[in-house]
This record gives structure tokens, sequence and C-alpha cells, in this order.
């Protein structure tokens, strides 16, 4: 009662002063204008892509078997089909541990003897099964054999936990150098999977060599050591295998890739590799890696939140891993030269945003990033090549690729929150059919209209805080 006659006398002043009643302003957008036109070159050409992928490491691959037969099969449909989740890309890990390396018992020096077996456990913690299963849904899947360690008789800690340098790089001080142990053990896993009939595209030494965990699989290496061991492991891999790409090196994020690459190359290391792999953890990438390398393409091979959220939204809270989010840190990957995008887990149980499917016992749930994957890997084939492209707006966001059949992929990104016009205009092209796919929070990559054009040059428009991909083919086609 008391507060109520305070604000009764609190309004009676007010209006006493002559200040009357609050009436907020009105708003309009009647001297706005939502247009936006985006130039796209077919001359001017840039990387080519490779794809987006996931992970099935550390028992993840796993996480589906709870469901049914026939769920576990709709979910690697859902993450590898071309015309759903269109990933290409699965990241292997090569087991250091107790049961899961393919080098149960170490030899007491370099001579050996080098007894290795396939990890018969769950066929590789799962694994080769998942790539068996992807392989169906993609035949040119490309799968990448990683490893997070040397076994702990290579290096100079004895564990293959927690850090230590493989044995016979600088600083390591072994009683042996086994580099090139090291090197076939890698080129055995390689083997071991090829005897049952899956193809290895891309082999690594590394992941993040500049972060001990200290709890699980991990090996250090700055840039020059890096150096000792890719030039004695590089040339026995081309020997090998000689279709077979070697990664560097995996670090946690760009800045720290930067570092390492730039220590490499001092020593005329860059072309011991053919890929360059970073992930996006500690630093994302601001600028393209190519002063640093010799050509090669750069992949961004792990990321996500490893906490325990969930996130199954497209856009709704704005938070780092709703689908909307991803779909613009993939455009600027791309813009700076990325040729590939790949989340850290395929699948997990618990909740947490490590993955793209969230199982729980006999059902699961998909996560709206794997829509932001879909909306450029879905229509950007690996092989695809990225065009010029610019926007007249801030907030629109715009790359262009051209596949190898010379149909063309434009994702663009909405960040406003009102519907903008497109007016695309196109050069080089032979392109006059158009077909738009929709992501927002009522879509997930759904086809939304097509069209015909002329004259290379069309208007559209994207819906608010949305990504729209516009397919465009030839009239032929048809």
């Amino acid at each position: 009662m008391k507060n109520s006659l305070m604000l009764t006398a609190l309004a009676s002043t007010v209006s006493a002063k002559g200040w009357g009643p609050y009436h907020p302003p009105a708003y309009s957008n009647n001297s706005l204008s939502f247009d936006a036109t985006i130039r796209v070159n077919a001359e001017q050409r840039y990387q080519t892509m490779i794809g987006g992928g996931c992970s099935g490491a550390f028992g993840a691959a796993c996480t589906t078997n709870t469901l049914s037969a026939a769920d576990q099969d709709t979910v690697v449909r859902t993450l590898f089909d071309e015309n759903i989740g269109a990933l290409s890309i699965l990241r292997n890990l090569i087991g250091s541990s107790p049961g899961t390396t393919i080098l149960p018992t170490c030899p007491a020096t370099p001579a050996g003897p080098f007894n290795y077996t396939f990890p018969a456990a769950n066929n590789d913690s799962c694994q080769l099964t998942l790539a068996q299963n992807a392989l169906k849904y993609n035949p040119d899947l490309y799968l990448y054999a990683d490893a997070w360690s040397a076994p702990g008789c290579f290096k100079t800690t004895g564990r293959e936990a927690g850090g230590g340098f493989i044995c016979g790089v600088r600083r390591s001080n072994c009683t042996y150098d086994w580099r090139e142990a090291y090197a076939n053990y890698l080129i055995e896993y390689v083997r071991l999977y090829q005897q049952r009939g899956i193809k290895v595209s891309l082999l690594g030494a590394y992941n993040e060599p500049d972060f001990n965990p200290v709890t699980y699989s991990a090996m250090l290496s700055d840039g020059y050591q890096a150096y000792d061991f890719l030039s004695i492991f590089y040339p026995m891999v081309k020997k090998a295998f000689p279709s077979l790409a070697v990664s560097c090196c995996d670090s946690t994020g760009a800045r720290q890739q930067r570092d390492l690459l730039y220590e490499l190359g001092r020593l005329g290391g860059k072309t011991l590799f053919d890929v360059n792999t970073y992930h996006n953890y500690q630093s994302d990438v601001k600028r393209p890696f190519d002063d640093l390398l010799a050509g090669q393409p750069t992949l961004e091979t792990e990321w996500s939140d490893g906490g325990n959220t969930w996130t199954r939204t497209w856009d709704v809270s704005g938070n780092n891993f709703e689908g909307f989010q991803w779909a613009i840190y993939m455009h600027n990957a791309f813009r700076n030269n990325v040729a590939g995008w790949s989340h850290w887990w395929c699948s997990w149980t618990s909740p947490t945003d490590a993955s793209l499917v969230q199982v729980n016992g006999t059902s699961y749930q998909v996560s709206a990033r794997l829509w932001a994957f879909a909306g450029y890997f879905r229509f950007a084939r690996p092989g695809a090549v990225r065009l010029f492209t610019d926007s007249s707006v801030e907030e629109v966001y715009v790359t262009a690729w051209q596949n190898k059949n010379g149909t063309i992929a434009i994702p663009v990104i909405n960040a406003a929150h009102y519907t903008y016009t497109l007016d695309v205009q196109l050069s080089a092209t032979n392109v006059s059919i158009a077909t738009a796919y929709l992501t927002d929070n009522d879509h997930n990559v759904t086809q939304a209209g097509q069209f015909t054009f002329e004259g290379g040059r069309f208007t559209a428009q994207i819906e608010p805080r949305a990504m729209k991909t516009f397919f465009l083919e030839e009239a032929a086609a048809y």
C-alpha cells in the first residue's frame, strides 16, 4: 500500500510538471533500403573445395550402437549422404593407448621386432565400421587418419599421454632415434585399412602439438622439430603410397599453426607436407596461410565446444554453437582460402556441442550446425573452385563455387533481421536456371523456389537471419 501511494504521488508530480504520459517513438523503415548487390566473377578463381567433415575418435564412432539398426543407418546417411548433410571428410584417430594401438607390444629398440595387429576391439573403436557405412552414402569419402601421439616407447617421456617429443628430433636427447619407426607405424595403419577395403586419403603425425592435455594421448612439437620428423616421414610415405597426402600439423588455432609453419619454413620444410591442417580453438583464421605455404590447400580439421551444453537450434539465443553462427564461421574461413571445415565429433551420448548428433539411448537429435554444413557442401562439392564474389552491404555474406560439371553454388547469409532483395550479377558463366534452398529456424536446406533468368543476372530475396544457397545450372541440363 505504501509503495502504491508513492507511485501515485510520483505520477501526479510528473503530470504537474507538464511532462504528460510517456509515448514510445514510432520507428519506420520507410527511409531504409534493404537491397544488396552481389557480384560473381568466374574468371577470378581461388581454392579448391575438399569438403566438410567430423570425427569418430575416442569411441565417438560407437555412440550410435544403442540405436536400432535402422536409426544407426539413418544417422550415417544424414551425415554423409550428399543430398542431406553432405559431409565428405571423416577423421580417424590412430590410437596409441592400450587396446587401440596397432602395436600392442613395443620393442626394446628401433631394430624391432614390430608385431602390428589391427585393433580388433569394436573394429578399431568402431572407426572402421563408421568408415564402411559412410562409404555407402559417399563413395568418394576422404578419410583422414591422424595420430594424437606416437607409442610411448617412441617418446622422451615413455608414455603415450601427457606430451613429450618423438625421440630423434632436436631437444629430445634419447638413447635411440625412433623417427623411422614412428613413420612406419603410421604407414602400417594405412596399410591395415587398405587391406580391409578402405582407402586413406590423408595421413597425419600430429594433433595439437602446441598443447599438452596431460590426461590423454598427446605429443608435442614446434616447427623445427616437425621438420626433423617430416624430413624422414614424407619420403617414406611417398615411397609406400605415392598418392597418399601428408598433413601438417593440426595446431590448436590458426595463429599457432602460422607460428609452426614459419619455423618449418625457416629450415626449408615447406614441401614436406601436402595439406595444411589447423584447428579453430585457440584462434580463428584472420588471413590466408598462403605466404607460409608452397601452394598446399588448407583444412580446418577440428572445432567444437567441449562443454556440456547441447544446441540444436539455428538462431534462437545467438550463442556460438547455433547453426547460423557456424554458417558465418565457415564463410569467414572460406574467404581466407580454407578448403574445408570439420566439426569435432560426428555423434556423442551426453549433452555436448562437441557433436553434430546427440544420441540419448534409443533416440537421437541433429544439431542445426549440420544444416549450415549442408548449405555449403551439398552444393559446392569436393573439387569445386571458389569464385570471386562481393556484396554491397556489410550484413549480407556471400561465397560462390563452381563445380567440375559447371554448376555454380552461391551460399548467401543474411545477418539482418529484415528481408533483403538481392541483385545477383554473374560474369563469365553460362548458367540460366536457379534453384534456391533455405535454412532458417523453420527450414533445413529446404527447396524454396526455382526460376530461370538470362543475361547473367537475377533478383531474389533472402529471409532474415537465414542462409539461402542458390544452385545454378545451364538450361541444357533440362
